[in-house]
């Protein structure tokens, strides 16, 4: 029996604060471009693109079913995990620090709009007990 369930879709929040940090990396490595520096800012520029061109599209594949079970165990994406230390609530967001049975870590931040709100008040409710 699940405690919480929640079909998660991808955040335009989360694309935004993306978009807004590599933003500003990208507007404060530019002053570079013009100096002796220019090769290696270039190059700076081109790791950042791609950095950012893959965080983005690992975001629009973010999905799926997030569920916590009773003996506070959480499944996602077909594995298990427990909560490794406790979650790191904000009011746009909650980063879930989980830890499976092989000792893979994973960092699930869970944003606000990628769920229904009624979801959002219930995970924090329930998320208030691990505190």
């Amino acid at each position: 029996m699940a405690r919480w369930r929640s079909d998660l879709s991808p955040s335009g929040q989360a694309r935004q604060i993306t978009l807004l940090l590599y933003g500003s990396l990208f507007v404060g490595l530019l002053p570079f471009c013009f100096g002796e520096m220019k090769p290696f800012a270039a190059l700076l520029l081109l790791l950042l693109a791609a950095e950012l061109w893959r965080r983005l599209r690992r975001q629009r594949r973010f999905g799926g079913i997030l569920t916590a079970e009773e003996s506070r165990r959480w499944r996602w994406q077909g594995r298990d995990y427990w909560i490794a230390r406790s979650p790191f609530i904000l009011p746009f967001g909650v980063l879930l620090a989980l830890r499976a049975e092989q000792g893979r870590g994973l960092s699930l931040w869970l944003m606000r709009d990628s769920m229904s709100e009624a979801n959002w008040r219930a995970l924090r409710r329930l998320l208030a007990g691990y505190q």
